[in-house]
């Protein structure tokens, strides 16, 4: 159920919204409002030509160098204790975000899904803390990478029903710098969302689900200290499992204790013992296909840790999928999952899957921001710009989902699955089709612009010093030190 219903609701979000920005927040509203509608423009100027934004282009780019949101409160910093009584304090951003974050009704925990996304930057030479990052291709043979900068994002994945178009609520989005990795900015963002006692799930069950470049001892380690937190982390099949160590009820001599079972090697399927349960079930996918799921489950599995990750003290179920059709035939290759965390029990292995398949929508919201909202078209040479940028885009996406009740969905007329469902979550396509309605019957909180003259901008002759130019940042395999680029 959304939790903004009416437009009194989305005026009041978007007046919170609005006391997020710093410094040209008028500017700021209406930028965000002009990429809201944007459904024509290629370019992050052009914006400037849409009719919800009243002002110059030189009033968006400097909207733009000026963006900063309210991170955390005053109180927080030790601000506002003896300052003297003023207006009440807006809430920090993560936290008007989770006022549009929806509580869960059929499931009995808050789904979160952490994944990166690469800003392609492969001719800004004078942009810093440029890095290898990933790009997929279609031609055979290339390697899937290219020169640019990864983003990490972690968003509340909201219930989906038959019908429903895929959604995310982006919780954060940060850069991962060159001296970092996606694990360790994940770990930073999760810890950041679960420890603040102000957040409604903060007490309640969540769940994470990551692909398999997040299912390694240096990621779920660390978060066993979070313990309303469980992982379903996707596992490469070449992957060396254990069980269990079975404990000798005498005592034992010198020497190390067991930590360590038998071994399981999911290639070797004579080492797999005996399951906790097999389970057979079938689904109907968005083209009305049946596809029938065999699920295969082993208990108290562990992977080998070291003595900064004692992951033999967390151990997990390992969830073996198979897709077959109705005529029995292999659909996919198995899918492994580990399902990590101190109440694991609580989740079955039906729902730990149909969680994992619903880690997909994070996809839908990258091409979205890409294609719609111009996530990776601003080609800035400021770090910092860009940084601001992409977190500013993935706030629209937020602004569109926090309107899609309001939204009235004109399916086109080749569009006749849409109409078939008039009842179903309208996609973020259709909102940022009906934004310009939305917004000219409801009105902006950014006030109108006066004129106040023209700039002397820069005086005749005057040269601007180059940019200096700067290396591409390659990451070694070996201990040698990697240069320090400030970013």
């Amino acid at each position: 159920m959304p939790t903004i219903v009416t437009e009194i609701e989305f005026q009041k979000f978007r007046g919170k919204l609005h006391n997020q920005f710093k410094h040209l927040a008028d500017s700021a509203m209406e930028m965000l409002d002009a990429l809201c509608s944007n459904n024509k423009t290629a370019s992050v100027v052009r914006l400037s030509l849409n009719p919800l934004f009243r002002r110059g282009h030189s009033a968006l780019f400097k909207a733009i160098g000026a963006l900063s949101f309210r991170e955390v409160s005053n109180v927080e910093n030790g601000e506002g204790e003896d300052s003297q009584p003023q207006e009440r304090e807006e809430p920090p951003l993560l936290e008007l975000i989770a006022e549009v974050v929806p509580k869960p009704e059929e499931r009995r925990f808050y789904l979160l899904g952490l994944d990166c996304t690469s800003v392609e930057r492969q001719y800004a030479k004078t942009l810093a803390d440029r890095g290898m990052v990933y790009q997929p291709t279609q031609i055979k043979g290339n390697k899937p990478i290219t020169i640019g900068h990864s983003y990490s994002m972690l968003a509340v994945i909201p219930e989906r029903k038959e019908g429903d178009a895929p959604w995310t609520i982006p919780l954060d989005i940060s850069r991962v710098s060159t001296e970092s990795n996606s694990n360790q900015k994940g770990i930073e963002q999760l810890k950041a969302v679960l420890s603040n006692p102000k957040l409604a799930w903060s007490k309640e069950l969540c769940v994470s689900v990551v692909d398999s470049a997040y299912g390694n001892k240096q990621f779920l380690s660390p978060l066993q200290e979070h313990q309303n937190l469980v992982t379903v982390a996707r596992s490469r099949s070449s992957r060396v499992f254990y069980q269990s160590p079975v404990i000798s009820e005498t005592p034992v001599g010198k020497g190390h204790p067991t930590w360590y079972g038998a071994r399981f090697a999911i290639k070797e399927p004579d080492t797999w013992h005996e399951p906790i349960a097999v389970l057979q079930l079938s689904y109907k996918n968005r083209s009305g296909r049946i596809v029938n799921v065999t699920i295969t489950a082993w208990a108290n599995m562990l992977m080998r840790g070291g003595k900064a990750t004692p992951t033999h003290e967390s151990p997990f179920t390992l969830l073996r999928i198979e897709s077959f059709d109705d005529a029995g035939q292999s659909l996919f290759k198995p899918m492994w999952l580990i399902v990590i965390g101190e109440r694991r029990g609580e989740l079955s292995p039906w729902l730990a899957y149909q969680s994992y398949r619903q880690r997909f929508d994070l996809e839908h919201t990258f091409r979205f921001g890409k294609q719609n909202l111009l996530l990776t078209t601003f080609a800035t040479s400021d770090v910092e710009h860009e940084q601001q940028w992409v977190k500013f885009v993935m706030l629209a996406y937020v602004q569109l989902w926090a309107a899609h009740s309001l939204a009235v969905s004109l399916p086109r007329p080749w569009e006749k699955h849409l109409i078939s469902v008039p009842s179903a979550r309208i996609s973020p396509s259709k909102v940022q089709q009906d934004w310009f309605r939305i917004i000219s019957q409801l009105g902006s909180p950014a006030v109108s612009p006066q004129p106040r003259g023209y700039s002397s901008g820069r005086k005749s002759g005057e040269i601007q010093s180059p940019r200096p130019r700067l290396p591409v940042i390659k990451k070694r395999t070996s201990h040698a030190s990697v240069p320090k680029i400030p970013a």
